[in-house]
């Protein structure tokens, strides 16, 4: 094992526990809300809010998080979250929901920002790519325990106590970070270096592929895969109980498992490869995956495959592109992260906007596509993949050959 694998592991782990809550929410809202007094645009405005209000604590994160230590920043944070998960069981009033959306919203920019750049601190430069996939896949284990977990804990205890058993597993969080004693502070990185020009271009394509990456995935891919399924049950299910909200369930349960199993193998793609040819040949990939559900002829098997096959490319650039940033430090990640909430966040409303105007269900894959042919072009002709760490020799700080724990 690299002796920087057990703190990515540990900060990995950490961040699971921590995403129970708010994962469980997506999974059990849409289905109870009516009986916890909430009406449809309040469910939609509870899901959205701790992602919109990332665009503003993302940077709070960035400029607070280096006068703090690492570990005593994320137990904060974890705690914090922890708290809002309690919450969720402890009021229906939608105002305090709100809140406590909001708050968790701050609390993941500082677990995302804090943890991300101390994975890249531990990382060496010739596997960070496949250390970002540890952290993304071990995190989506959280997920996928949200989501599946917490709807059949609520469905078998009831909304209040499955939510409390929910908060106080999220409290490992806590734990797991306070016993960790190899997290570092993050070292600065070194810009001066570079001409202005290059960092101007570096600064474009961290807030392109940010946005890019969040509006397609997360974006219009996931929020229309319903409605792209539904004509394969207009008729009736294909088995019983088997609809389309059961195939999507399925789809997204199989797509976190993919970037849990497969994450770390596919991220050290960006590592042997350097993160121009790995984005540009993943984008164009994904986007042929899109291309091929858009016109396959009516298979589930084959609409299933390609989207298979998108969700495996996107695991490769979240992974690559995140290592790649993240390595540059505090400030590109923040215009990252935030240009990729951008994207998640509005990527539903347009994919839905498009569908309901054209009343073609699969309008969102064929946006998709397009955005993911943009990113290609852009990265193979625009990305200057020798201003990044992915294809850098490694400086002192990541030698492999030198212990990172001192």
């Amino acid at each position: 094992m690299p002796r920087y694998q057990p703190t990515v592991i540990a900060i990995s782990a950490a961040t699971a526990f921590s995403l129970l809550g708010d994962q469980m929410l997506y999974a059990v809202l849409p289905a109870y809300y009516a009986k916890l007094g909430l009406t449809g645009i309040q469910v939609g405005i509870l899901l959205s809010a701790n992602r919109w209000i990332r665009l503003l604590t993302n940077h709070v994160a960035h400029v607070l998080s280096p006068h703090a230590p690492p570990r005593a920043t994320l137990a904060a944070a974890f705690a914090l979250g922890a708290a809002t998960t309690f919450a969720y069981a402890a009021t229906e009033s939608f105002v305090a929901l709100v809140a406590a959306r909001l708050v968790w919203g701050l609390c993941w920019s500082f677990i995302r920002h804090v943890g991300v750049l101390e994975v890249a601190a531990h990382a060496p430069a010739d596997g960070a790519g496949r250390a970002m996939g540890y952290y993304n896949g071990i995190s989506r284990i959280g997920s996928v325990t949200g989501l599946l977990g917490g709807a059949a804990l609520v469905d078998a205890f009831g909304y209040v106590a499955a939510v409390a058993m929910l908060a106080t597993a999220s409290l490992a969080s806590v734990a797991l970070t306070l016993f960790d004693r190899t997290l570092v502070d993050v070292p600065p990185r070194p810009h001066a270096e570079l001409p202005t020009a290059r960092l101007d271009r570096a600064a474009i394509t961290d807030l392109a592929l940010g946005f890019t990456l969040g509006l397609v995935g997360p974006g219009v891919v996931t929020s229309t895969l319903g409605v792209v399924l539904e004509p394969y049950t207009a008729q009736g299910p294909l088995l019983p109980g088997i609809t389309a909200a059961t195939i999507t369930g399925a789809l997204l349960a199989i797509r976190l498992a993919i970037e849990s199993l497969a994450a770390p193998t596919l991220g050290a793609i960006s590592d042997q490869w350097g993160i121009r040819r790995t984005t540009t040949r993943f984008f164009s990939l994904g986007a042929l995956a899109l291309i091929a559900a858009c016109v396959q002829p009516g298979s589930l098997a084959l609409l299933t495959l390609c989207l298979l096959g998108f969700y495996a490319t996107a695991t490769v650039l979240n992974s690559g592109v995140a290592a790649s940033v993240s390595r540059r430090g505090s400030a590109p990640y923040a215009r990252y992260v935030t240009a990729n909430d951008i994207g998640s966040a509005a990527g539903p409303l347009g994919a839905w906007i498009a569908v309901d105007l054209l009343g073609v269900a699969s309008v969102g894959l064929a946006l998709g596509a397009a955005f993911y042919l943009a990113a290609a072009v852009y990265c193979r002709y625009r990305l200057d993949s020798s201003a990044t760490p992915a294809t850098a020799p490694p400086t002192p700080e990541f030698d492999s050959d030198r212990p990172t724990n001192e």
